[in-house]
Order: C-alpha cells, then sequence, then structure tokens
C-alpha cells in the first residue's frame, strides 16, 4: 500500500491543512473533547485576565470559538473577539454555538488584521503547531496586545523516552533539530498527523525567548493531564506560556 505524499510546498501544507479544517468542520467539536490541556490552559488564563482587568481580548485561530466562549462565560464584561482563516469553522461558532458574526473575523494570524495595541490580551490555543512560522504569529500577537498574551500549545521536549526528549533538547539547543526532522521527512519540515492534519514540530519553549524579550514577565505552566512537572520543559507534553508586559499587580 502506498503511503500518502506530504504537500510538496510550504504553501502547499497550509492549503492542506486548511483543507482539513473544511472537511472536518462538522466534526471538530467531537474530536477535539478529550483535549484536556486547553481546558486547563483556559481556567488559568481566565484568572489572570481579571487580576489584569482586562476589557477585551482575541482569540486568534479561534476555530469553533471554544476558547471565546469559555472566557465569555466566565467574565462577562469581557469583549471577546475571535479570527480564524477557516470558514466553515467559523460557520460553526456562528451556527452551532450562537457566537456573533459580528465577533468573528475569517483571517489568518499573520499577519493579524488589527492595528496596533487593539485588544488587552491575545490567546492562541493549539495553533502554533500548525503554523510555518509561529515566530511570525507570535511577533504579530505581541504587536497587537496591551497587556498580555497566552499560548497553549504542545512541547516536543516533554515527549517519548528521556534519552529521546534530551536529543531533542540538545539537538535544538545547537541549531540542527530542524535539519534533521527535514532529512527524516524527505525534505519537508512538516508532517501528517492522524486527527491533527497537518503538523509542525513545536515546542512552546521555542517561542519563550521571543516573548521574554517583549515582555516584563514571562511565566511557563505545564497544562499535561497528570501530576505538575518540576521540569515542564522535559517532562510536560503541553504547556501554557503567558507573557505580561508589565509586571503582575499583586494579588489583595
Amino acid at each position: 500500500m502506498t503511503e500518502p505524499r506530504l504537500p510538496a510546498t510550504t504553501s502547499d501544507a497550509v492549503d492542506a491543512q486548511r483543507a482539513y479544517y473544511r472537511e472536518t468542520a462538522g466534526t471538530y467539536d467531537a474530536m477535539r473533547e478529550c483535549e484536556a490541556e486547553h481546558g486547563t490552559a483556559l481556567a488559568l488564563i481566565v484568572p489572570y485576565l481579571a487580576r489584569l482587568g482586562s476589557a477585551s481580548v482575541l482569540d486568534t485561530g479561534c476555530g469553533t470559538g471554544r476558547a471565546m466562549r469559555a472566557i465569555a462565560s466566565a467574565l462577562p464584561g469581557v469583549r471577546v473577539h475571535g479570527n480564524d482563516p477557516s470558514p466553515e469553522l467559523l460557520r460553526v461558532a456562528t451556527e452551532q454555538h450562537g457566537i456573533p458574526a459580528s465577533a468573528l473575523d475569517c483571517a489568518g494570524s499573520d499577519p493579524l488584521p488589527y492595528a496596533d495595541g487593539s485588544f488587552d490580551a491575545v490567546i492562541a490555543t493549539g495553533i502554533m503547531h500548525h503554523v510555518p512560522d509561529p515566530g511570525a504569529v507570535v511577533a504579530e500577537m505581541l504587536r497587537v496586545a496591551r497587556q498580555a498574551i497566552f499560548i497553549s500549545d504542545c512541547n516536543i521536549y516533554g515527549s517519548g523516552r528521556l534519552p529521546v526528549r534530551l536529543a531533542k533538547l540538545a539537538l535544538a539547543r545547537v541549531g540542527l533539530l530542524r535539519p534533521l526532522n527535514r532529512m527524516r521527512r524527505g525534505g519537508h519540515d512538516w508532517f501528517e498527523s492522524e486527527g491533527d492534519g497537518v503538523v509542525w514540530s513545536y515546542s512552546v519553549f521555542d517561542s519563550r525567548g521571543q516573548i521574554a524579550a517583549a515582555c516584563a514577565e514571562t511565566l511557563v505552566i505545564p497544562t499535561a493531564p497528570r501530576p505538575s512537572a518540576a521540569m515542564p520543559m522535559l517532562q510536560s507534553t503541553h504547556c501554557l506560556v503567558c507573557g505580561f508586559k508589565e509586571r503582575l499587580p499583586d494579588v489583595e
């Protein structure tokens, strides 16, 4: 049996992922019911938004609006907006979940179609491993956010046997992980994951330095459904990274 061929170019890979969303829009929510990591991340994000006094939040790559609904339910006074390049997923958000079309834009995350500092906070849950240039998306999030950004995503250095995790981290530190993966994948930076479409190898820790350079305070919190990790970079398969442009206000 011949294995399916990977998309040939980065543009083809992006198109293939959008086709995946188009084909799975009707079952998209059901396919992700078991993804507890993003629910854990949202439960952590909400208190930070309240602590900051955030009045507006952008969910970039909002899909069917899961994070938008969670924030709107927990913080009714906050204006929540979303953008996503898939019209099919946005249709589910409006038709099945009642999110107003006026709160949604059919647009990608690089660039974001908003002026500098348009929102108090910008969040992204599970999109970074589906984009070819996470750094560009993070830069746009930082540009649009006045107070903070939050990224919930996977951590490739926290999966596999310990020697594999250490090897991936060491190779990444010297700039060899991506070339090695490209060689393993027949010259591609991406691969196809069953149930998740086209995927790029990614860790939230790859974005931490960029976020720390633009923020006064940065936190990384493990969100994988297991006991809290003492060393999340090597022990947690999913994490939430938070970047605050000013030091967090003290809790009274």
